[in-house]
């Protein structure tokens, strides 16, 4: 019997979540795929706007009045190429003009820079048809430019409900008390006021995003809710296929995982666009997955890849359905054998009669060093006749490989890429770093934690633990 730390995290039981972390990567909601993407048009469409504005100097700081010289520039990064959208110089009364036009629809960087030296970055909304108006007195001194326009206006409304939040669990978990509310409340009210931006700021790209995170704060906490406000998005909305993912799990709280496959079938002939039809259809693969029913999985996986053969979600569907076919709990793990660090030969046999997890990892992986404290007090923790472990990995330079090991010891075997530990990564289907697969006693799979799944994993661990 082992005792493990951090024990008191909502128990989600066993599972496999490779599905809902590949999903993730592939469209996120989060201010850095909005500021690079935000709503995709064709090559040949530009979303196009109008600024206008005025920058000075203040008095105490320059007596003179000539503002000529300052640089406003607003710029875009696709593919790893910057897109220089407007660029506007002051005349000597400090007045400029942008004419903006933009691939996305979106937020993106507004930088003024004087002789060389940078001076200031805001966030500007690019939207069509939106005009605004840009002030500013320099030095700042903490203050921000001044831009008025609907949609510069409904992104700040919805930044300060997001502020506002964050303060508030902050607040929660320093004293814990903020104004007697609890996490649901805090969680249910700043939904609230995301989603009254929607009549506040009608049609904007702040309440558009605004009130898909509504209801995606609002599952778990308020799934009635948060399938009512679903069922209320404009179905041109952008950003509707993260809200459906989110209600759809809070359908299948609710009312079963039948319905909330309904409900997504409901959004799959509703919405026109091509690409959200696609997410949409790999939300399905993952309803399916996750109601137990493998041969629904499969054909969900067979109609994605036949109905959107040139989507990022093609590919997708090919693991998804190797997933369903040979890595779903209740499978026997995939067979190996690979020589460890230490020489020795390690195989899925020498884990027999014992617990084991199976880590797939990269050393430099943000993840793995963020989680790499709490996975060695985990790892340590196990007692070694109940359980065993194996890290794989994926790096092929063994120098960045020992790096890891220059100032810590990390608990647990581990082996190095190989074209032998490659092959069993492939076989294990590994997309995302890290993973980690908990096999039982007898071989067979019991759950997959990709990305941040540690602590999904150390409550199954505990689970074990206690049931022994």
């Amino acid at each position: 019997m082992i005792g493990l730390h951090n024990i008191g995290f909502k128990n989600i039981g066993f599972q496999n979540i490779e599905f809902q972390n590949d999903v993730k990567g592939l469209l996120s909601a989060g201010l850095v795929a909005i500021t690079l993407a935000g709503c995709g048009s064709s090559e040949d469409e530009r979303f196009q706007t109008y600024a206008t504005g005025r920058l000075t100097i203040s008095t105490q700081t320059d007596s003179t009045t000539d503002f000529s010289g300052f640089e406003v520039l607003l710029a875009a990064q696709y593919d790893g190429d910057v897109d220089t959208l407007a660029i506007a110089v002051t005349d000597v009364n400090g007045d400029f003009e942008l004419e903006i036009s933009a691939r996305e629809s979106g937020v993106y960087p507004l930088i003024v820079r004087r002789a060389g030296v940078e001076l200031s970055t805001s966030q500007f909304v690019v939207a069509q048809g939106d005009t605004s108006q840009i002030s500013g007195s320099f030095p700042l001194n903490g203050r921000r430019l001044r831009i008025v326009s609907p949609e510069n206006a409904s992104w700040m409304a919805y930044i300060n409900s997001k502020a506002q939040y964050s303060l508030s669990m902050v607040d929660m978990l320093e004293t814990g008390d903020s104004a007697h509310l609890s996490i649901p409340q805090i969680s249910e009210q700043t939904a609230s006021m995301l989603w009254s931006l929607r009549d506040l700021y009608p049609g904007t790209y702040g309440a558009e995003l605004a009130s898909v995170e509504s209801v995606q704060m609002l599952e778990g906490w308020n799934d009635a809710l948060a399938v009512d406000h679903v069922l209320d998005l404009d179905l041109d909305n952008p950003h509707i296929v993260d809200a459906v993912r989110a209600a759809r799990r809070s359908e299948a709280r609710i009312a079963g995982q039948e319905a909330s496959i309904n409900l997504i079938n409901y959004f799959l002939q509703n919405i026109q666009d091509i690409d959200r039809k696609a997410s949409l259809a790999a939300e399905l693969v993952v309803a399916h997955t996750d109601s137990l029913n493998r041969q629904a999985a499969l054909e969900a996986a067979l109609t994605l890849r036949r109905d959107y053969p040139d989507s990022k979600w093609s590919e997708w569907a090919t693991r998804a359905a190797y997933e369903v076919e040979n890595l779903l709990p209740g499978m026997p793990a995939p067979p190996f054998s690979v020589v460890t660090r230490d020489g020795e030969i390690f195989s899925l046999s020498d884990a027999a009669d014992r617990f084991f997890v199976l880590e797939f990892y990269e050393p430099r992986s943000r993840i793995f060093q963020q989680e790499l404290a709490e996975r060695d007090i985990v790892f340590q923790a196990m007692n070694p006749l109940v359980f065993t472990t194996l890290s794989i990995s994926m790096e092929p330079d063994r120098d960045i490989n020992e790096a890891l090991f220059e100032e810590n010891v990390h608990a647990g075997a581990f082996a190095y890429a190989s074209e032998q530990s490659l092959d069993i990564g492939a076989a294990y289907n590994i997309h995302v770093l890290p993973t980690r697969f908990l096999i039982d006693r007898d071989g067979y799979i019991m759950g997959k934690y990709s990305g941040y799944g540690l602590r999904p994993l150390e409550e199954d661990l505990v689970a074990i633990v206690r049931g022994n």
